[in-house]
């Protein structure tokens, strides 16, 4: 008469471990397919060239550009971020400007685009003679700003701490009508 008793219990036992199992699979699963973290996309548009020629870069005067940083968050998580600073640097060594970017909010699987100025510094330019060779050779000049971005991630009501870091490549053609080219790549990890 006891193992009348049981056969019930076993079976409740059975079923609710396979379905336990069957829930972490389906869990693991989808924390490595759809809920895996994406880096986001980043795009730079250099709105504000219209005032740099090669006569500010002989001048030595501090140039002030408007850009829109825009970015695209592919996660399933929101992402908010405290204010940075990005350097921009040429031959990775010799800085000669600064973008502030100020902090804010991306919300999941949505676009973003940020207003800023970045502040070129030509006199630093003027101390090397392979980015003043650059400019008046091939009329452009290639510069790489560099960012790391840290705040927190969240999805349904979890958060994570989580940074970002960005390098844009940058080409600025000089002239008459100045104009701009970037492209970007980002790396999020998270903490």
């Amino acid at each position: 008469m006891e193992t009348k008793r049981r056969k019930p219990l076993l079976i409740c036992s059975i079923a609710t471990a396979t379905i336990v199992a069957i829930a972490i699979l389906v869990a693991i699963t989808l924390a490595f397919t759809v809920f895996k973290p994406r880096d986001p996309t980043v795009t730079i548009y250099l709105v504000g060239l219209r005032n740099l020629g090669a006569d500010d870069i002989l001048t030595g005067q501090n140039v002030t550009t408007d850009m829109v940083i825009g970015i695209s968050n592919q996660n399933y998580a929101g992402f908010k971020f405290a204010n940075a600073t990005s350097l921009v640097t040429f031959n990775d060594e010799l800085v000669v400007g600064e973008v502030p970017v100020p902090g804010g909010e991306i919300r999941a699987r949505s676009d973003v685009n940020v207003t800023t100025s970045a502040v070129l510094m030509p006199a630093k330019l003027m101390h090397s003679p392979a980015a003043l060779e650059e400019v008046f050779e091939s009329k452009a000049l290639k510069l790489k700003a560099a960012v790391m971005l840290y705040g927190t991630s969240s999805f349904c009501g979890v958060k994570v701490k989580t940074s970002v870091y960005t390098e844009c490549h940058l080409t600025v053609v000089v002239g008459k009508v100045p104009r701009g080219e970037s492209w970007c790549w980002s790396k999020l990890k998270i903490n």
